[in-house]
């Protein structure tokens, strides 16, 4: 078999594959979290937010955790009911405390 042979049905092929992705992918908030960070913060972001401070209840969620970092070698992981993450951002750098169904915040700076 020659080679743009081949080729036509490597890119036919290919190009059904991309047809069927995007069907079953169209309309769907699909999004791949490889990294911890990526995956701490989507875990953080699908849970109840409780702040200890009064004057912090009308934070946006997305900005908030966008601009937000993870120091792991801080963070406090593997605990048997909650894992404690140091978290820093544009507002300060808090202890979210990671629950089943809720999120904890405390300011520390």
């Amino acid at each position: 078999m020659s080679f743009i042979r081949r080729l036509g049905y490597y890119l036919g092929g290919f190009s059904i594959g991309l047809v069927f992705l995007f069907f079953f992918l169209s309309g769907k908030k699909t999004q791949c979290n490889y990294g911890p960070q990526a995956r701490v913060m989507h875990d953080i972001s699908g849970k109840k937010w409780k702040f200890t401070e009064s004057d912090t209840i009308s934070i946006n969620k997305t900005l908030f955790l966008k601009k937000a970092k993870i120091d792991f070698s801080k963070s406090q992981i593997g605990e048997k009911d909650c894992n404690t993450y140091y978290l820093e951002n544009h507002l300060g750098t808090y202890d979210a405390k990671n629950c089943d169904s809720i999120v904890y915040f405390k300011k520390i700076r």
